[in-house]
């Protein structure tokens, strides 16, 4: 399951606790938003509602009680030298800072997964043994993954418009007795193809569509990002289980 819109459902997650003068802090949002970069978009419920559970034990401030003002972007160091200045150069800004995204999460969620062990304690005392290791929500602490990417074609459409087709590789370690399934090591080696739709503004060349290549019902590009803004309805008892 793809981490669609996540950044979205963090906004919207905070909106929907705030109020009153209350609701959470900027520190609670982060907790969320790291949760869901671990999880998943679909666990958002559930990372808001550990977040609520460790706001009621006082784990966590709920409330705006930080004395100092917040950070405003002009504050906000920048971790990635960009260059927008072609379409090809802009794609690998764009993938820096993905990846600088992601790698900051991972170190974010090091300090979740402590906090998140000490909400689910009790699951102990409901089952044992091999289930309540699979149970058990936060995994074993990994390297963040890695991944290689190479830009397989470039079409400049206009001034204003561009398309790169990119062949992406996850790269990441492979654990010590972890066993490679054939779905896994096929997709490993031959990596996944994705497009991606770029506009120049003043400002340079930026990313506004991602797109990737489905084989399932019919070979054919499928639209990522941004989604249609519609909400998604839950349907499978997985999480339930």
């Amino acid at each position: 399951m793809n981490q669609r819109d996540a950044g979205a459902a963090g906004e919207s997650t905070g909106q929907q606790s705030g109020g009153g003068g209350g609701g959470f802090n900027s520190d609670s949002r982060g907790l969320i938003e790291a949760l869901i970069g671990k999880w998943g978009i679909m666990n958002t419920k559930r990372a808001v509602a550990v977040c609520v559970i460790m706001c009621l034990a006082g784990m966590t401030a709920c409330t705006k009680t930080d004395s100092a003002a917040p950070a405003t972007k002009s504050e906000i160091t920048p971790t990635v030298q960009l260059d927008l200045a072609t379409p090809d150069k802009a794609i690998k800004s764009y993938w820096a800072v993905r990846d600088s995204v992601r790698i900051n999460l991972h170190a974010r969620g090091s300090d979740v997964d402590a906090i998140f062990r000490a909400a689910e304690v009790q699951l102990g005392a409901v089952t044992e043994g091999a289930l309540l290791k699979r149970l058990s929500n936060v995994p074993d602490p990994q390297p963040p993954e890695t991944f290689g990417r190479d830009i397989i074609d470039v079409k400049v459409e206009s001034e204003s418009r561009a398309v790169i087709v990119a062949l992406i590789k996850n790269t990441t370690p492979v654990p010590a007795g972890a066993e490679v399934s054939k779905f896994e090591e096929q997709y490993r080696r031959d990596g996944e193809r994705y497009k991606y739709v770029l506009e120049k503004s003043q400002a340079g060349w930026r990313v506004v569509e991602i797109w990737s290549w489905e084989t399932y019902p019919k070979a054919d590009w499928k639209k990522m990002h941004p989604g249609d803004g519609k909400p998604t309805v839950a349907a499978l008892a997985y999480n339930g289980v």
